[in-house]
């Protein structure tokens, strides 16, 4: 059965329609993430901040804690040792055990620094991780509040896409298999993939037709593929007199 040319040629003008409709949303959606990644990144910076004064301050508190039960677990037992000195009855005894009890009171007083140093230091973190806090806040709200925005977009865009999606194929299986791979093979180079002859020049790579292609288009109008970059080119009605009569004004005089 012949091609109908007129009836391929509105089929795939429609379905390039489509497609570039559909390419440009797929365009924008992929720019979202983008758009938001300063904000994003300005996001994961203060919460990496607070998280790390936060486990900071947490480690130092458990510390602080675990300093102060030492410290108070080591008093009472060296009370207890203080309280049976008097039942020692040898000298080396006794010596033993008044060393024992003064490394025990010198670790203590470590200790006690150290929690001294600790109550001065979760102070500082404590004042830092309240600034941090309401910096990562601030940041956290602006983020989900773009994010939400961009959700909301892409939804609201791949509803739009919807229909072209659903018509595209319908469009696909009414084109003769040929064109159909020809215009599947061009349109992984391109998004325009058929395109007018506009003043005998393919308007997507701007070259000129050569003249014999340009008379066959004439005389069948049928599709073509440009030469040079192997799109899907085609005359429309209102150019072919403009077209014949642009190739008469070329010949010489007398022919």
């Amino acid at each position: 059965m012949p091609i109908d040319y007129q009836e391929q040629l509105a089929v795939l003008c429609e379905l390039q329609s489509i497609d570039s409709t559909l390419h440009k949303f797929r365009r924008v959606i992929e720019q979202f993430p983008e758009q938001i990644k300063e904000i994003e990144e300005a996001y994961n910076q203060a919460k990496a901040e607070f998280e790390a004064v936060d486990s900071e301050l947490t480690s130092i508190e458990s510390q602080k804690r675990q300093d102060e039960q030492n410290v108070a677990e080591s008093t009472d037992k060296l009370r207890e040792r203080e309280a049976r000195l008097y039942a020692i009855k040898t000298n080396k005894e006794y010596q033993a055990a008044i060393k024992e009890i003064s490394e025990g009171k010198k670790i203590n007083r470590e200790r006690e620094d150290r929690v001294l140093q600790a109550m001065e230091k979760i102070e500082q973190l404590k004042q830092k991780s309240e600034q941090l806090k309401t910096a990562f806040t601030d940041k956290e709200a602006a983020f989900n509040k773009a994010r939400q925005e961009v959700e909301s977009q892409t939804a609201e865009i791949k509803a739009q896409m919807a229909d072209g999606e659903k018509r595209r194929p319908e469009l696909i299986a009414m084109l003769d298999r040929d064109i159909r791979r020809k215009y599947e093979f061009v349109g992984k180079r391109y998004v325009d993939v058929v395109v007018k002859i506009e003043d005998g020049a393919c308007r997507g790579c701007l070259r000129k037709i050569p003249p014999q292609m340009l008379n066959e288009m004439l005389r069948r109008s049928e599709l073509k593929i440009c030469p040079n970059c192997q799109r899907l080119v085609y005359l429309e009605k209102e150019n072919v007199e403009g077209a014949v009569s642009s190739d008469e004004q070329k010949l010489p005089e007398g022919e």
